[in-house]
């Protein structure tokens, strides 16, 4: 099971790390694993290279895409789809600076929904892989 923290990122540092996202990912992995006596400078940077999530337009925009959807449930900000036919064990949990996403497969069906999210970055700091949202093929 993979875990990835999904980030928007602000257009001005999107366009210089695009053709280099490892400065990006090592940086947001710094902030990850900072110090709780340093947390004041960590958050200071994050909130210069992050752009804000709207939580609750994204929990509607879901919920009215799969609330007909068999394998789909949703309690609060918590997204999941479990379908037996795929194999597939994704959660998708909705926050105002990020977003989290589980999934047993390589590509869970809520990136789809990601899509037109513009300058999307996901970590796995466990596994330590990144990339863009739209650099991949859905």
């Amino acid at each position: 099971m993979r875990h990835f923290y999904i980030f928007k990122i602000k257009k001005e540092y999107a366009t210089l790390t695009k053709r280099n996202p490892y400065h990006l990912y090592h940086t947001l992995e710094q902030i990850y694993y900072v110090d709780k006596s340093e947390i004041h400078l960590g958050l200071d940077l994050f909130e210069r290279i992050i752009e804000p999530l709207n939580p609750k337009q994204i929990d509607i925009d879901l919920f009215k895409k799969y609330k007909e959807n068999y394998f789909y449930t949703k309690y609060s900000n918590v997204h999941q789809i479990h379908d037996i036919y795929r194999h597939e064990n994704t959660k998708l949990t909705v926050c105002k600076t990020y977003l989290g996403l589980e999934s047993s497969i390589p590509r869970p069906t809520f990136l789809k929904d990601l899509e037109q999210e513009p300058n999307l970055f996901f970590c796995d700091f466990e596994n330590k892989d990144y990339f863009w949202l739209d650099k991949i093929k859905i």
